[in-house]
């Protein structure tokens, strides 16, 4: 943990003790979790980053506090709260631990990577940990999601041939990115892990292990899917545009790994088939 994140720690420790004695919180206290999420708890906080806090209890409970703050005009809305910390250091919101499990069932993968890397400051009952701790005991990410995540990916790759052959650039600066985007995403889930959402995909790619040796890989497909000093040549053989030889070879190494972990399968070769 660096010292920046160290340091606003130590705040969003201070903030936690003096939202305990909120005239609203400090009645559902008991009933409440209140976790540090973002740089500053990862420990990787910079000037840019703030105190960004999150409340979680029963739906029943955040619909009393929510109605409470609204008649204390607290907030001049009824479906949610967000507030900011004083000079906005930072702020703080509601949720519900229905919502936390359904990250989870329904393996949005961008939200579990958040909330499975947090600084837990109050956890009544330890309920936030209970519902982590139940949905993170075998690995949430299986074959079939990385099976899933590899068609896409030679799909987006298929479907990439004729903007290129046609020299719309445009269009393949938009599949460019997004097959820069799977391919990060699917480094995480070769690791058996949830990835982080756009903001962080890049920035955390060597915590992956593959990501790690083709971190330079990526960022250099990324800075040359457009020269802005040439055009595109139109109708020129697939294996003579560099943009789709680099997505190309950067799928297959994604292939391999997939052949070293998990054994061969049919759909790696002729993945068309299970569109």
């Amino acid at each position: 943990m660096n010292e920046i994140s160290k340091e606003l720690l130590e705040e969003a420790k201070y903030y936690c003790h003096e939202l305990s004695k909120h005239d609203v919180l400090k009645r559902y206290w008991h009933a409440l979790s209140l976790i540090l999420k973002g740089s500053t708890a990862r420990g990787t906080a910079d000037a840019y980053s703030d105190i960004d806090l999150v409340f979680f209890c029963s739906k029943d409970v955040k619909e009393k506090i929510i109605k409470a703050y609204y008649e204390a005009e607290l907030i001049d809305r009824q479906d949610g709260v967000f507030l900011p910390l004083p000079d906005w250091i930072g702020h703080y919101h509601m949720e519900s631990y229905g919502k936390l499990r359904s990250y989870f069932e329904e393996k949005n993968y961008e939200e579990v990577w958040e909330y499975t890397h947090v600084k837990v400051l109050h956890d009544a009952h330890g309920q936030f940990a209970s519902i982590v701790n139940e949905h993170t005991r075998e690995p949430i990410v299986t074959l079939e999601d990385i099976k899933r995540q590899y068609i896409n990916l030679q799909l987006d790759l298929d479907w990439m041939r004729h903007p290129l052959k046609r020299g719309d650039e445009m269009s393949v600066y938009v599949f460019g990115g997004r097959l820069l985007k799977k391919i990060c995403q699917a480094y995480y889930l070769l690791d058996e892990e949830a990835y982080p959402n756009d903001k962080w995909l890049f920035y955390h790619l060597q915590d992956t292990s593959l990501g790690k040796k083709q971190k330079d890989s990526v960022l250099s497909f990324s800075k040359t899917i457009l020269d802005k000093d040439k055009t595109i040549p139109c109708g020129l053989e697939l294996t003579e545009y560099h943009q789709y030889t680099s997505a190309e070879a950067l799928i297959q190494d994604i292939a391999q790994c997939i052949k070293e972990k998990y054994g061969n399968h049919p759909w790696l070769d002729e993945w068309y088939l299970y569109v």
